[in-house]
C-alpha cells in the first residue's frame, strides 16, 4: 500500500504517535542527541523543528533556546500546545512565518512522508538569519531502516509506508537551494527500551500498527535493522543522514 503525505498520515495516526512519545520519552534520546549535536543550539537562540510531532524536541534543548515548533497535523499541535509549546498550524514550508527569524532549523524524519525535499530546504532557507544552520535527518534510501518501514510497517499500519528517503545527492540538493559550508553525516545509534515488551508497544504505538502480537513486532525488528541486547535494556538499531548547512551570511 502506498502511504499519504505527512498530512494525511499523521491526521489519521498523530494520536498513537505522540502516546508512544508522551509514555516513553526517553527512547529516542541518542536519535535526538545525534541531530542536536550537529545543530548546535545555544542560550539564546531561536530553533525551528520542522515538521515537530508534539513538541518532543523541546526537553532536549540547552536552557533559554527558544523552541518553534511548526505541524500541519491538528492533533500534534493541540497536544503540543497542551504541553506548552510553542506550535505553528501550517504547512511543512512554514510560510506563515517571518523571514529571517531563526537562528537554526531542524528536520527530524518527517520529510520521507513528502516527495520534493528541494523546494523544502529552499523555504526553510527563508527562515533562517544570515548564517543559520540547517540540519535536516532522515532514512537512507536502500538501507535497513527504509526496508522496514516500507516492508513491515507498510504492511501492518492503516495508512501504508513508502517513503522518499535521502539518497547520495543530498548536499547537491542544499546546494541548489542556496546553502553553502555543506556537510553530509550519517548517525548510528539506538532507540533503547528497558525490555523487550517496552520495545514492541512503543514501536507499535509510535507506527500505528494495527493487530500485530508483540512477537511479531520484535521478529521484524530483528530481522532488521536489528536489536542489541544488553542486561537491564533493549535497543533498536538505527540511523539517520543528515544534511547540515548555512544559510548564507
Amino acid at each position: 500500500m502506498e502511504n499519504d503525505g505527512y498530512r494525511e498520515v499523521f491526521g489519521a495516526r498523530g494520536g498513537r504517535y505522540d502516546d508512544a512519545m508522551r509514555r516513553w520519552p526517553a527512547v529516542r534520546d541518542e536519535e535526538f542527541a545525534f541531530v542536536l549535536d550537529l545543530a548546535e543550539p545555544v542560550t539564546g537562540e531561536t530553533l525551528v523543528d520542522i515538521p515537530s510531532g508534539g513538541g518532543y524536541l523541546g526537553a532536549h534543548l540547552p536552557d533559554g533556546v527558544d523552541l518553534v515548533g511548526v505541524e500541519v497535523s491538528d492533533e500534534f499541535v493541540e497536544r503540543g500546545r497542551e504541553h506548552e509549546v510553542t506550535m505553528f498550524a501550517t504547512g511543512l514550508e512554514a510560510a506563515g512565518l517571518p523571514a529571517a527569524s531563526a537562528d537554526a532549523v531542524v528536520s527530524i524524519a518527517g520529510m520521507h512522508h513528502e516527495d520534493d525535499h528541494g523546494s523544502l530546504f529552499a523555504a526553510w532557507r527563508r527562515l533562517l538569519r544570515p548564517g543559520g544552520r540547517l540540519v535536516a535527518a532522515d532514512v537512507v534510501a536502500g538501507s535497513a531502516e527504509a526496508r522496514f518501514l516500507d516492508g513491515f510497517v507498510g504492511e501492518w499500519t492503516s495508512t501504508g509506508h513508502a517513503g522518499h528517503y535521502f539518497g547520495d545527492g543530498l548536499a547537491q540538493l542544499g546546494e541548489a537551494a542556496g546553502y553553502v559550508d555543506i556537510a553530509v553525516h550519517d548517525g548510528r545509534y539506538h532507540w533503547w527500551a528497558d525490555d523487550d515488551a517496552m520495545l514492541a508497544a512503543f514501536c507499535t504505538s509510535l507506527f500505528g500498527l494495527e493487530d500485530v502480537t508483540a512477537d511479531l513486532v520484535l521478529d521484524a525488528i530483528e530481522a532488521g535493522p536489528g536489536l542489541t541486547r544488553e542486561p537491564d535494556r533493549v535497543g533498536l538499531r538505527w540511523g539517520l543522514r543528515a544534511l547540515v548547512a548555512r544559510s548564507a551570511g
